[in-house]
């Protein structure tokens, strides 16, 4: 790791791990307050604090120097400009979330691939067949309703079912947080398909916050795993 890396390092790990996670369900909180009762402005310090807060529990709980780590890092940042880039009003803007978040599940599949996740799908072959099956049945109602944007959500929604099928390999929370990673996208969806949805927004985030929470979680658990299996075998 770069000196400047280091020392913002050391200066994030001053701050304990639970800290970072108490000033993240502050902020999933307040984001949802501010999208109940109008708050519009605050949403612009609220979402975006979200992945850079999971960033920060990341950096201070994973061992400095780790390829995964940084990649998951990754993951977070474009996240978080994803984040960012939907809370302007428009296609275009919409368009630019949907290519970061795409982004962010290449990273992630080739993260957990990393850590092993591929190996058990083997033995559970039913579980890309259920997201595949899922992702088919899905792009067909939603298709002729999303019209420009049909062929755009049906390349990211098939990068998000594989993101969701490769977490299911890395262990139970890193499983969950796929699996309400697509639910999550799935209400977006059916939204900009024209389905009126009570409470739309507060699900989105709700779901979505938990998902790269669980994602998070999961990812730090499969890496502790890894490491004390290098050990033993060393």
């Amino acid at each position: 790791m770069s000196p400047p890396l280091l020392l913002i390092r050391s200066l994030l790990v001053r701050v304990p791990p639970r800290a970072w996670l108490w000033a993240f369900a502050v902020a999933i909180v307040a984001d949802l307050a501010a999208i109940t009762f109008g708050f519009d402005g605050l949403r612009w310090v609220c979402k975006p604090a979200l992945t850079l807060l999971l960033l920060g529990y990341l950096i201070v709980s994973a061992s400095p120097g780790g390829r995964p780590a940084r990649w998951m890092g990754l993951g977070l940042v474009l996240a978080c400009g994803a984040d960012i880039a939907l809370l302007v009003e428009g296609t275009p803007a919409f368009l630019t979330g949907m290519a970061l978040f795409g982004l962010m599940q290449i990273v992630y599949i080739a993260v957990f691939a990393r850590l092993g996740a591929l190996e058990p799908l083997r033995r559970r072959w039913f579980v890309p067949g259920a997201y595949l099956g899922f992702w088919l049945g899905a792009n067909v109602v939603l298709w002729p309703r999303l019209e420009a944007l049909a062929l755009p959500v049906a390349v990211y929604s098939l990068l998000l079912v594989s993101m969701g099928t490769v977490a299911s390999g890395l262990g139970r929370l890193a499983a969950a947080g796929g699996l309400l990673f697509v639910v999550s996208d799935l209400l977006i969806g059916m939204g900009r398909a024209g389905f009126d949805l009570p409470l739309e927004s507060q699900s989105v985030m709700a779901t979505y916050a938990a998902a790269q929470l669980l994602l998070v979680l999961g990812f730090l658990k499969a890496l502790r795993t890894q490491g004390r299996d290098r050990e033993e075998s060393a």
